[in-house]
């Protein structure tokens, strides 16, 4: 038999791949499945060195010293690899691999036959991927649900629950321990523990009814300059845009419940100060009738001739306290909305220069230095001259009362923006924020029984709004107190 053609039939037979190669690499021959894989002939391939022919550069290494071990042992051997073919792809082989001897025994070329798992390797490579796809979804799908919990309880306040999730947002993502997130929301600026700020990084803004607060930024650490998202994957986009809308929401959720709660807690004040002004204005109209009965007959005794002294000053007492009692009342009934403004062309300079007349006395007595820088570009306005007075003096007197060791007050007038301006600021003990949130309160006091009602500033309170303007208050223990208040003159136009 000629062994030639029996070695050709045989490997012409195999359903495998077939070559044989000398020990330098040089390849002597091979089969028609060969051809067929790799697309080259076998004249083409004779003579050829198989490591640089299909064998990937940085799999050379790795290829040799199997087949040099294999040489060794005169043992069959398998292995996997690689191959590329001559249009490029990558093709998987399963490898048997067997030394070929002379009659001395020595090593003269190596049999390898092999079976293309390329399919096989494909669909492992792809179940594989599949399965770290899936881990990978699980883990944002975990993380989204322990945001969306807290997304629930909405009592904790907005910068504990956005470090919360902070936190909770580098889980989410392939490796959690090389993820930095950082979050900006208005005022808030939270980072996640050990962040790094990288040029890999995902960024997402946060739009709260279509206004941008802020900016979600994911940095991926151990990358140097590479290109941008590089390390992210698809999926993780998608997982930073989903989680910077529920921040959004949290946050609208957030101001929506705190805007409720304020809206509840003005409706119960308004409630509670209109029974409140309605009980004030009954009982007032029930005292003013006798009280000026007293205060008539009071002052009719006063005039009779020839009065014992200790009879004349209790009378005058009774005459002063009286008249105290009246302006408690009168003020009463402003509270309660029963003496309504009766409006007019008011030049406001003059109104208040007059009104501060009435507090020159006390000015002097406190030892305080009154300043009046009056803007005379001042439109006049639609208001109540005698309310005006009250809302200055009110105003200007506890500024005096305040400080009972001297200081200075200071009353200005500005025309800004089509409003009128009335500032005025003292340089007295100021108050605290406790005492700021209760000044307007009706009968809130911090002076003594006989020397307030805690009426004054609810008055004015009353006033300012009746005149359709608003009043604010600016105080800081130790430095004073500034009340401003503004009167729109844009209803001039209309008047006239």
């Amino acid at each position: 038999m000629n062994l030639h053609n029996y070695y050709d039939t045989v490997m012409q037979l195999s359903h495998g791949i077939v070559v044989t190669f000398d020990l330098g690499g040089r390849i002597i021959h091979g089969n028609s499945e060969l051809e067929k894989l790799t697309g080259y002939s076998i004249k083409e391939l004779a003579g050829r060195d198989w490591f640089k022919t299909f064998i990937p550069e940085d799999r050379h290494e790795k290829a040799i010293r199997t087949v040099t071990d294999s040489i060794r042992g005169q043992t069959i051997s398998t292995t996997s690899g690689i191959i590329r073919t001559r249009s490029g792809d990558t093709v998987y082989i399963d490898w048997h691999i067997k030394s070929l001897v002379d009659s001395a025994g020595e090593p003269i070329s190596v049999l390898c036959v092999g079976q293309d798992v390329t399919d096989h390797m494909l669909r492992q490579k792809g179940l594989i991927y599949e399965r770290s796809t899936l881990m990978e979804r699980n883990k944002e799908l975990s993380c989204l649900y322990h945001i969306s919990l807290l997304m629930v309880e909405m009592n904790e306040e907005l910068p504990v629950i956005l470090s919360r999730i902070v936190n909770l947002l580098p889980s989410g993502f392939q490796r959690p321990r090389k993820t930095h997130i950082s979050l900006t929301v208005d005022d808030i600026h939270l980072q996640s523990p050990g962040y790094r700020d990288t040029d890999n990084r995902l960024t997402e803004p946060i739009t709260v009814n279509k206004e941008r607060r802020g900016m979600l930024v994911v940095s991926l650490e151990g990358h140097g300059r590479r290109a941008r998202n590089a390390e992210f994957i698809e999926d993780e986009n998608d997982l930073l845009a989903t989680v910077a809308q529920q921040i959004a929401l949290i946050v609208a959720k957030k101001e929506e419940r705190r805007a409720r709660q304020q809206l509840e807690q003005q409706l119960r004040q308004a409630d509670r100060l209109a029974k409140i002004g309605q009980f004030s204005a009954g009982l007032a109209h029930e005292i003013n009738e006798p009280l000026a009965n007293i205060l008539g007959f009071a002052q009719l005794a006063l005039q009779t001739p020839g009065l014992p002294e200790q009879v004349e000053t209790d009378l005058r007492n009774i005459v002063d306290s009286s008249l105290h009692a009246r302006e408690v009342i009168r003020k009463v009934m402003l509270f309660g909305r029963q003496m309504p403004p009766q409006l007019v062309m008011t030049d406001l300079n003059a109104t208040i220069t007059q009104a501060l007349r009435i507090t020159e006395a006390g000015a002097k007595r406190n030892r305080v230095e009154v300043a009046c820088q009056l803007d005379q570009t001042l439109p006049p306005v639609m208001a109540d001259p005698q309310h005006i007075t009250q809302v200055v003096v009110n105003l200007a007197a506890n500024a005096i009362q305040a400080m009972e060791n001297g200081g200075a007050l200071t009353v200005r007038t500005i025309n800004h923006g089509g409003d009128a301006y009335i500032v005025i600021e003292d340089t007295g003990p100021g108050m605290h924020p406790e005492e700021l949130r209760q000044i307007f309160t009706p009968f809130y006091t911090t002076k003594d029984v006989d020397k307030g009602t805690g009426l004054g500033l609810s008055v004015v309170h009353g006033i300012v709004k009746a005149h359709q303007g608003f009043i604010q208050v600016d105080s800081t223990p130790g430095q004073g107190t500034r009340f401003e208040v503004a009167f729109p003159c844009s209803q001039t136009n209309g008047a006239e």
